[in-house]
């Protein structure tokens, strides 16, 4: 308290001048397990919870690297020659004479051919003369005790690979999708789109129309085109535009029943369902949802902002030992771009890898059980891996806060430090409105002191290193209480 002394025509006048306060606090994010919540206005998130996390596996409370992708195996391409692939498949055939699985590759390159490879390594080779006029859908099928593969598009024929043969499948209908239910193959068609189709029992090749062999199903409502066919919990489901219709197709044909289960969820995207094991996880244009047979949930809302808006027709997921590829379409920072979003369904944590320049993902099933990816561009099959690096190098891995006031109301506060923890070297940024300021940290504990005044903050930890591991941040804020 100070007075202040006034004097004027002999008159004496004290004042008392109350000084503000400075007050000071620290915000300390103990953990960065909440993930990020892009979803939410900035205005109501914590230092906690980011706005955008890329390439970083936070589950674990400390900034981590996700998932890359690595070489899989060692293979020559001269078959292919200076063709690349678009599709990539997993083929697993029982040999009989050594009584044991015989994996392998299969690409559908982009002169409309099929190759084969052993999964082990070796040389791709050309199966046939066959021709594809865009890359086929494909499933495993047992046949007369032979594992086979059915490969079948909508602008052309079907065919079956029997080891290295391509059969040709005569009166099958042009093909979008299919799956197998009962020892039935059941597929949506092309064209109209309005129509399932089903084999005869036991026999994918036998698609003669009759009450005891190969039939039809036709669906004419308001829930669009058939997009995606899928054999789950015991009933054929049917995905389509703007629903979901499940078949009850058990004995004969003559017993088929079909009704509409659900319709609530915008306009879906065929290529992305993906069957879980107990669920199905799907994209539509309201954002993603999780399917348990009857009700269709929506989760992972945090990526709405992201997703939303986006055509997303592409999409396609493959899951692994309780975790969900999807790889999909994003809009970041003003640009579409191909990302992975990362979810473990198990630990409900998620993430998203950027810059992996994805062409095609499957499953490789059997011994393997990995997923598999071909890249743009690149004869080289890759696997996804928790490496972090893209042929070797490390991904751009960044963890982005939200512009926020630090739960403090005033209008103009000072950061005057921030402190972490790095195991490697990492790019720290502190912005306002109007000021940006950037530090390298070497690694170890390290405090900055930026005297940055501002009225809302934003944080960024961005690594470039392969093993990263960032914890323990705290930033420092000042601000007066009380005026003169």
């Amino acid at each position: 308290m100070l007075e202040i002394l006034k004097q004027g025509r002999g008159i004496k006048v004290y004042h008392s001048v109350k000084l503000p306060t400075v007050i000071r606090k620290r915000i300390t994010v103990k953990s960065f397990a909440n993930g990020m919540k892009g979803s939410l206005d900035e205005k109501l998130l914590d230092l906690s919870t980011a706005k955008l996390i890329y390439n970083f596996n936070s589950s674990s409370g400390v900034l981590k690297r996700g998932i890359g992708i690595e070489k899989f195996n060692n293979f020559t391409y001269s078959s292919i020659g200076s063709y690349t692939p678009i599709g990539v498949y997993y083929y697993n055939r029982y040999d009989y004479e050594t009584q044991s699985f015989n994996e392998r590759i299969i690409y559908y390159a982009s002169d409309k051919h099929l190759y084969v490879a052993n999964a082990n390594g070796g040389a791709f080779t050309r199966i046939s003369d066959v021709t594809f006029l865009e890359k086929p859908t494909a499933i495993s099928y047992n046949y007369l005790d032979s594992d086979v593969m059915i490969f079948a598009s909508s602008s052309g024929d079907t065919y079956m690979l029997d080891d290295y043969t391509l059969e040709k499948i005569d009166g099958a209908p042009p093909v979008t999708s299919l799956c197998i239910h009962k020892e039935r193959l059941f597929v949506t068609t092309g064209g109209e789109g309005t129509s399932l189709w089903f084999s005869d029992d036991f026999d994918p090749t036998n698609w003669a129309i009759s009450l005891t062999e190969a039939g039809f199903i036709d669906f004419h409502d308001n829930y669009g085109r058939l997009l995606k066919v899928v054999s789950f919990l015991d009933y054929v489901y049917v995905f389509r535009e703007y629903g979901i219709s499940r078949v009850i197709a058990y004995g004969d044909q003559e017993s088929f029943t079909a009704d509409n289960l659900y319709g609530k969820f915008g306009k879906l995207y065929g290529e992305s369902v993906t069957d879980c094991g107990d669920f199905i996880i799907m994209l539509t244009s309201a954002g993603i949802f999780r399917f348990n047979g009857l009700d269709a949930v929506k989760i992972l809302h945090e990526y709405d902002d992201y997703i939303l808006g986006v055509d997303n027709s592409t999409a396609k997921g493959v899951y692994v030992d309780n975790i969900l590829y999807f790889y999909l379409k994003m809009k970041i920072n003003g640009t579409v771009e191909d990302v992975i979003l990362v979810y473990d369904y198990v630990k409900n944590y998620s993430y998203i890898a950027r810059g992996l320049k994805i062409t095609d993902l499957t499953h490789f099933g059997g011994n393997i059980n990995k997923a598999l990816c071909i890249l743009v561009n690149d004869k080289t099959p890759y696997q996804i891996s928790l490496s972090g690096c893209l042929k070797g190098v490390p991904l751009e891995k960044e963890w982005v806060s939200p512009f926020t006031d630090f739960g403090v109301l005033t209008k103009l506060k000072r950061v005057y430090t921030v402190s972490l923890y790095s195991l490697e070297e990492i790019t720290l940024t502190l912005e306002t409105e109007n000021k940006k300021l950037v530090y390298k940290i070497s690694g170890g504990h390290a405090d900055v002191y930026p005297s940055l005044q501002g009225e809302r903050f934003r944080i960024s930890l961005k690594s470039k290193t392969t093993s990263p591991e960032i914890c323990n941040l705290s930033v420092y804020v000042e601000y007066f209480k009380g005026d003169i």
